[in-house]
């Protein structure tokens, strides 16, 4: 192995060793936790409200339902924008074009023909795709990992049953053989496994070491998903128009 290769590999193992203690996976987590309820919400939004407008639009009543929906959700993108900085330190721009025109119908046309602005529209809903990795990943991984973590507090509770429970046994079979002078000496035998449980703490203590490498992996996994979700809105939100420092500004030149 090169020198490289064998850095890379050390700082690897530190990095998934050390995850828990680094204030970044928190950071992570709560942008992630709040990438479920997030994105559930913003696909309603777009699900519900662009084939409303569409379907409105022979009438007045559609346009400015769609031109409403498409100023919301740049106003959901300038929030995006701040979570992906504040909590990913990831740096997005956020000053927005420059909207070419001299009246404010020009320059609406030129928000609604700019790419970043359906962008920011297709961000939205596709964010529930993250959401729902990352639910998956908490609650399979983590909830998972401080169960078994916690099983030395309370194998021995009165009542509780902690171990292994199968439908129907599970058979292993090992084997070993070897060729000696044209002939094939070899040992083979059957386990079964119908039921284990936890009974002695030194049993419960390696549960709770199981425990611990499930929490590592998916913290490390979890990380992994923060750091694309990171690449995946400086991607989409970069440069998108910033409804409320329009509003801001707008607001200023009138004081």
């Amino acid at each position: 192995m090169s020198h490289r290769a064998s850095v890379g590999a050390r700082r690897g193992i530190a990095s998934f060793l050390l995850s828990p203690f680094r204030r970044q996976t928190y950071r992570n987590l709560t942008y992630l936790a709040l990438a479920v309820p997030l994105g559930f919400a913003y696909f309603l939004l777009v699900a519900v409200g662009v084939p409303l407008g569409i379907g409105l639009a022979f009438v007045v009543v559609g346009i400015p339902l769609l031109a409403l929906l498409v100023a919301f959700a740049l106003g959901l993108a300038g929030v995006e924008r701040w979570l992906a900085t504040a909590l990913l330190d990831v740096e997005i721009d956020r000053s927005g074009p420059e909207l070419p025109g001299d009246s404010r119908r020009e320059r609406l046309v030129s928000l609604a023909t700019d790419r970043t602005t359906w962008t920011a529209l297709v961000y939205l809903p596709t964010k529930l795709i993250l959401g729902a990795a990352a639910f998956t990943l908490i609650t399979s991984t983590l909830t998972t990992g401080v169960s078994l973590l916690l099983v030395p507090l309370y194998y021995d509770q009165p009542g509780l049953y902690v171990g292994v429970v199968a439908d129907r046994p599970v058979e292993f079979h090992p084997a070993l053989y070897v060729g000696w002078n044209r002939l094939l000496v070899g040992y083979e035998t059957v386990f079964w496994l119908d039921a284990w449980r936890v009974t002695t703490l030194v049993e419960a203590a390696a549960v709770a070491f199981v425990g611990v490498f499930v929490l590592l992996v998916g913290l490390q996994l979890l990380n992994w998903l923060a750091r694309l979700s990171g690449w995946y809105t400086r991607l989409m939100l970069d440069g998108t128009y910033d409804v409320a420092g329009a509003v801001r500004r707008t607001v200023g030149s009138r004081t």
